[in-house]
């Protein structure tokens, strides 16, 4: 049963690759969008600062959200959705890296291609990026990495005040935990935040570069990740997911999990560094 899941994943994954062909090597839509190799499509950040954190400790606010800060960021490229199943399965073949493909990543996994992937540890996506790098087209001038914390945060609020990426209501730009939803949903299918972006509330939770600290006491000013004095080998997740209540996907909202760990509730999306 295995191996036959295997070779069927494997053939949707060479039929990912034919269909794919359509797009260019690297392929600029229009001034502030780009679309890479992958087709992983990312829009322009501007540079600026904000409040990151809570304001204050009050209902469904968590220690580790305070204090509230001010953070400046400079420009940089965001996904406008997470990575899905169809553009990791180009890059586990074109890397030939098949033993991701087990029975708990197959099985995760089963709801679509244009669902986010799910079942990636934070080491399994830093090798993606790795590879992405690696692999881009002279063309392509950009820096892969995942978001810092301060990044996502930036992106997610675009400029608003919303309690949730893009809204004040949860269910415009959410999924989260229901009796209709089991599982990952397609990307793109709820209401964009102001930058464009999608599912930053919700459906999965997403890998962010910094380890994980108690609370925001001596953060950076900046946008760099911050990753010195970590209290363990957890990284942060952001955004929330499909089997969390809506409080989790508050833009505020954090949570810490061991680099190793794999979750069907947990994915990523990449940022772009331009020169």
């Amino acid at each position: 049963m295995f191996h036959l899941k295997l070779i069927r994943s494997i053939g949707m994954a060479l039929a990912a690759i034919v269909a794919s062909i359509v797009f260019s090597a690297t392929q600029i839509v229009h001034a502030g969008e780009f679309s890479n190799f992958l087709g992983m499509k990312f829009v322009s950040v501007p540079a600026g600062s904000f409040k990151m954190g809570s304001a204050t400790e009050k209902l469904g606010v968590k220690f580790d959200e305070l204090p509230q800060h001010v953070v400046r960021v400079s420009a940089f490229q965001v996904m406008t959705t997470e990575v899905t199943l169809s553009q990791y399965k180009r890059y586990i073949i074109e890397s030939s890296n098949v033993k991701i493909l087990n029975d708990n990543f197959i099985n995760a996994n089963a709801h679509g291609n244009n669902a986010p992937v799910v079942f990636v540890s934070w080491n399994d996506v830093r090798n993606f990026i790795f590879w992405l790098n690696n692999n881009k087209p002279a063309s392509d001038q950009g820096t892969y990495m995942l978001p810092t914390e301060a990044e996502w945060e930036y992106a997610c609020r675009a400029g608003k005040n919303d309690l949730y990426c893009g809204s004040s209501t949860a269910s415009e730009v959410a999924w989260y935990a229901s009796k209709t939803i089991a599982y990952q949903q397609p990307v793109a299918k709820k209401k964009a935040n102001v930058f464009g972006l999608y599912d930053m509330s919700g459906n999965v939770r997403e890998w962010v570069q910094d380890c994980y600290h108690a609370n925001y006491e001596n953060a950076p000013a900046d946008d760099r990740a911050w990753e010195k004095d970590c209290l363990s080998s957890k990284r942060v997740l952001r955004g929330g997911s499909w089997r969390e209540e809506k409080t989790g996907a508050r833009v505020t909202d954090r949570l810490a999990v061991n680099v190793s760990s794999h979750s069907p509730t947990i994915g990523f999306r990449v940022v772009r560094k331009v020169p």
